[in-house]
């Protein structure tokens, strides 16, 4: 059987809880990991202002975990040992997607 391939069409798109401006989309795979992709808006923060690593249209930073009674306990490692992966274009989240589907 042909596995299923994600889009950025299958997430759940919502404002960001903490950042104005920004967006975050959530998809749950089958095999229990959860994807979160955010983008967009400017957060203040001392020194200046800072920007999510993606523009929340076409660029996104990724993060991917395997909850455990509705807590985060695993992150997944995206790229060698980094949790997040930064300006993710959107046309290649069916790769991102297709190799977290079968972890």
């Amino acid at each position: 059987m042909k596995p299923k391939i994600y889009t950025i069409k299958d997430f759940e798109f919502r404002p960001h809880d903490v950042i104005e401006g920004a967006v975050q989309g959530l998809l749950k795979l089958p095999n229990g990991i959860t994807v979160s992709i955010v983008g967009g808006g400017l957060q203040s923060i001392v020194g200046g202002m800072s920007r999510l690593r993606g523009d929340g249209v076409d660029t996104f930073e990724l993060a991917a975990w395997r909850a455990n009674g509705g807590l985060i306990s695993d992150w997944i490692k995206l790229d060698g040992d980094n949790e997040i992966l930064e300006y993710v274009d959107k046309n290649k989240l069916p790769i991102i997607l297709l190799d977290l589907s079968k972890k």
